[in-house]
């Protein structure tokens, strides 16, 4: 019967830490990488920042953003987006709306693209809101009016 032929000329134990060493050093090299697309994580961390921030700390991140100004996508999306949050003195919905659709047909990269259109959207829910709101408030209005009238002419 012949003999079988092993697989590597490496005897058990060297082939056991080569092995060993190369699952290591391949699960190190995953556990390395950095994620694919870090801008669109530092504006997402911006925004959130932002959001959650007092006034002052807003205040302060429309100033330094200003000031880096808007020479790029990621500039422009971080100003608009300071625009839409309130508490800072420029704030102003009207014009993060204006600015984050100047953006959008720029053809910005992916990851500005999806925030804008998320805050656009946020934004655009917001005024339907507050529309709405209005709306009922007058309706309200106009029915304490009409038992004010009912009112003064049972008396």
């Amino acid at each position: 019967m012949p003999d079988p032929e092993p697989v590597s000329r490496w005897p058990g134990r060297a082939r056991l830490t080569a092995l060993s060493l190369g699952i290591a050093l391949a699960i190190a090299g995953c556990a390395t990488r950095p994620p694919a697309n870090t801008r669109s994580v530092d504006d997402l961390e911006f925004f959130e920042r932002a959001m959650d921030g007092s006034a002052s700390l807003r205040e302060a991140m429309w100033r330094e953003t200003a000031a880096a100004g808007r020479n790029n996508p990621d500039a422009a999306l971080r100003l608009a987006l300071l625009q839409s949050i309130p508490d800072h003195s420029s704030y102003d919905p009207a014009a993060a709306q204006h600015n984050l659709r100047a953006l959008l047909a720029q053809n910005p990269p992916e990851h500005v693209a999806a925030l804008a259109r998320v805050r656009l959207s946020e934004l655009r829910s917001s005024n339907q809101c507050l529309s709405e709101t209005q709306e009922l408030k007058r309706r309200l209005s106009q029915v304490v009016d009409i038992e004010r009238q009912i009112d003064f002419k049972r008396q």
